[in-house]
């Protein structure tokens, strides 16, 4: 009986994942990010299947669900990102590179105004979405693009796939990262599925090709490595996730004062020279500027999915008259900096406290942010699977009420569902923390009493 009740679960666990795998195929490669209700109708049923077979098989059945995570991205190998552009600006950096021309030294526009470039073509450029902008990927993706350009000169397909191999190699390793912390935080394994399993990560890494998956392994290596008391080595792979995509270099300040002044001066130190190091094997004087032009245009200029920056510029408009982006995401930018620098500084330094932390650090910054697209919640994401909360969880399905806004051209959002998605998230966000604190109180309580 007990195992013909086995068999009989086992069937509804397959049979929910081989529609999934439906379900991304359909994502993947038949449909339009103008089609919002599909879009968010599959998203919908995957998360919706995603939470089922967390919570009723992941005890039971991890191993089947930790390789149908793999064969779901295995899946979509072959798709042409159809909710991003920026795969084609990825291939555009690599052939001008390839050809010998710094990808920060020229603007794309200007790049169609000079003699013919192999590779470089008029249907390539009207794929990129920021024809008079720099461009702003670090020294590793672009090592990364050159090698794609020099194996794929004018195969634009072909540098799709290599791309997402490419990323796919470094999400298995994150996997098997994320279980080794899991382990020395003595946590269950059964945790990693909630980024191993969950859509978005595998839509937006795999099915869109974005680099968020590379960067995401070299923050949780260097966390890991600092778990191991091998500072050295987490500071030249925090420095690798800086060279990738710049954003980890928000967790510098929490890693040095992990270490102590002592060790945490040395931490940063190792850091920074490998990061220099890094970036002055592409970089000089002018593309440096370049990029930090770019930076601050999209400090200034870009505005997508944010949560606090729209009720600022509300605001702002209400009084000024006009959209006040310009000084605003500056400023929101230096706010959450030094909110930021008062987490990572609090004096909690277990090792579990460490991710949680982390987690508040980067959920600081895209609160503050102008532009959340949805695949930059996978590192929180990430992160939060070794701490008690799971708002990020929540936050990954909520973003995709964001791709209404391509239902339109031009891009038109509906601040309504915005403004849903940010009161649930931060909604769950405070009544996790609401919970946590109770315990602590009541813990505090009964060891006083103890005593």
């Amino acid at each position: 009986m007990k195992d013909e009740v086995l068999n009989k679960n086992s069937f509804l666990l397959y049979f929910l994942l081989l529609l999934s795998g439906v379900a991304y195929y359909l994502l993947g490669y038949h449909t339009a990010r103008q089609n919002f209700l599909q879009v968010f109708g599959l998203f919908t049923f995957l998360f919706a299947s995603f939470f089922i077979g967390y919570n009723l098989y992941s005890a039971t059945h991890f191993k089947n669900l930790f390789i149908s995570g793999i064969v779901f991205r295995f899946l979509l190998l072959f798709s042409i990102p159809n909710l991003s552009e920026d795969v084609f600006r990825f291939i555009w950096d690599g052939r001008l590179a390839a050809n010998g021309i710094n990808p920060f030294s020229y603007l794309p526009s200007e790049i169609m105004q000079m003699p013919a470039i192999r590779g470089i073509s008029k249907e390539l450029y009207l794929q990129l979405n920021s024809v008079d902008h720099y461009s702003i990927y670090p020294p590793v993706l672009q090592g990364v693009f050159w090698l794609e350009a020099k194996l794929f000169p004018e195969n634009v397909y072909a540098a799709i796939i290599f791309y997402k191999c490419f990323i796919l190699f470094f999400e298995i390793g994150t996997f098997f990262i994320m279980l080794q912390v899991l382990k020395k935080l003595s946590l269950p394994k059964t945790l990693s599925l909630l980024y191993i399993l969950n859509p978005l990560v595998i839509i937006e890494l795999s099915g869109n090709a974005h680099f968020d998956g590379v960067m995401i392994f070299f923050v949780l290596f260097a966390f890991l490595l600092l778990l191991k008391n091998n500072w050295q080595a987490s500071g030249i792979g925090l420095a690798l996730g800086i060279a990738t995509k710049l954003l980890p270099v928000l967790f510098l300040p929490l890693l040095v004062n992990k270490l102590g002044w002592k060790k945490g001066l040395l931490y940063a130190v190792t850091t920074t020279v490998a990061s220099v190091i890094l970036f002055a094997v592409v970089f000089d004087i002018d593309t440096i500027q370049h990029m930090l032009n770019s930076i601050d245009l999209f400090i200034r200029k870009f505005e997508f999915n944010a949560s606090i920056y729209y009720v600022v510029r509300y605001f702002g408009t209400l009084i000024k008259g006009y959209n006040i982006i310009a000084l605003a995401g500056p400023s929101l930018i230096m706010l959450s900096t030094l909110i930021i620098f008062f987490i990572s500084f609090k004096r909690n330094n277990a090792s579990q406290m460490l991710f949680t932390k982390g987690l508040f650090v980067i959920t600081t910054w895209y609160f503050f942010s102008t532009t959340v697209h949805p695949w930059y919640l996978c590192l929180p994401l990430a992160i939060s699977i070794f701490t008690q909360y799971r708002y990020a969880v929540i936050w990954t399905y909520l973003a995709t009420l964001s791709y209404y806004a391509y239902h339109s051209t031009p891009v038109k959002e509906n601040l309504l569902l915005t403004a849903i998605s940010y009161l649930i998230v931060a909604g769950y966000a405070f009544s996790e923390l609401s919970k946590t604190n109770i315990y602590i109180k009541n813990l505090s309580q009964k060891n006083n009493e103890s005593i």
